[in-house]
């Protein structure tokens, strides 16, 4: 879903209409007591998130009637933000963010002197579980206790806000739209607050590790030769496989002496190869080393060259040979 609305084109009932697909916990009221004011609002959601960015020139305030589990942050562009979060209030402006948890929030206002705006990412209960997961084992979002005020101006802050002009712009242009990129950034951002910002659970600089069994490696192996021509992330090997990423990577050091990521290329090169050498293939070396999930062509010659020791139209060249020689028979 993607929408552009603009008090030019679109009626505030509009815009409120489609604010409340994104945010059905949430409603609208406009401090001035006024029914209409100039707006601009583009709204996006994807698998495991909304996102939006709002400009107006008239102060208004979200109120939450529902205090569902999820994960908001607020990057202000111009303005301030004033969050009421557990009786107590947050201002910021666009030298920081707020990181939300939902349920200890009541009421956001937005505020400024002319126009002022925002961009705000909301995630799903079962992506933030899934990050924090993944980095703090049995961790949940409740007890994160994540610090409300986020500084943009360290390194981690500069690419938070980064990375929100970058969803909005893979949200906004329909060729960059795409779910499975989507959701990689929004993992990005999201595993980018855990490990760089102050919560609750900093002090666990070294998230406990549960030892990996040879069981579940070897069924993360399983998932891995079943799915490799598929886009996979580590965070979905992990699921598969019923334990957390970094376990997951212990787990293959310790019992294929390699990481992860790295077995993946191996399996994939095989499969390559495989495929490039049978009598059988008839498809162009760039669309077998598309299909089982290599799109740089120069990274993958000088792998295949350094595991094979010759080059992938070498290859070709003699399964078109094998197969020649067997039609002259």
């Amino acid at each position: 879903m993607f929408s552009d609305l603009s008090s030019r084109d679109e009626s505030f009932e509009t815009f409120l209409s489609t604010f409340h697909q994104l945010a059905p916990h949430a409603r609208i009221e406009l401090n001035s007591g006024q029914s209409a004011f100039r707006w601009r609002g583009r709204f996006a959601s994807t698998r495991g998130f909304s996102w939006w960015e709002v400009e107006s020139e008239i102060d208004w305030t979200c109120r939450f009637a529902q205090r569902k589990e999820r994960l908001g942050l607020v990057l202000p562009s111009s303005g301030t933000v004033n969050a009421r979060i557990r009786n107590r209030t947050v201002a910021i402006d666009r030298e920081a963010a707020l990181a939300l948890s939902v349920p200890d929030v009541s009421s956001i206002s937005y505020s400024g002197r002319g126009k002022h705006g925002h961009i705000t990412l909301e995630f799903e209960p079962a992506a933030v579980q899934k990050t924090l997961s993944a980095i703090f084992e049995g961790a949940t979002l409740r007890s994160s206790e994540l610090i409300p005020r986020l500084d943009l101006a360290s390194p981690a802050g500069g690419m938070l806000r980064a990375l929100g002009e970058a969803i909005g712009a893979g949200m906004h242009d329909a060729r960059l739209r795409s779910e499975k990129s989507m959701a990689l950034l929004g993992e990005a951002v999201l595993r980018l607050v855990f490990l760089n910002f102050p919560h609750g659970l900093s002090n666990r600089a070294q998230p406990h590790l549960t030892d990996a069994t040879s069981r579940q490696i070897m069924k993360a192996v399983d998932f891995m030769r079943a799915n490799m021509h598929q886009p996979l992330t580590l965070s979905e090997v992990a699921d598969a496989t019923g334990i957390g990423v970094r376990s997951l990577q212990y787990g293959f050091r310790r019992f294929r002496n390699t990481t992860p990521l790295a077995y993946l290329r191996e399996i994939r090169l095989e499969a390559v190869q495989a495929e490039l050498a049978s009598p059988l293939n008839l498809l162009p070396i760039k669309d077998v080393a598309l299909k089982w999930g290599f799109t740089h062509m120069g990274h993958f010659a000088a792998r295949y060259r350094a595991a094979y020791g010759e080059t992938p139209s070498e290859t070709a060249r003699l399964g078109r040979a094998e197969a020649k020689a067997d039609r002259s028979k």
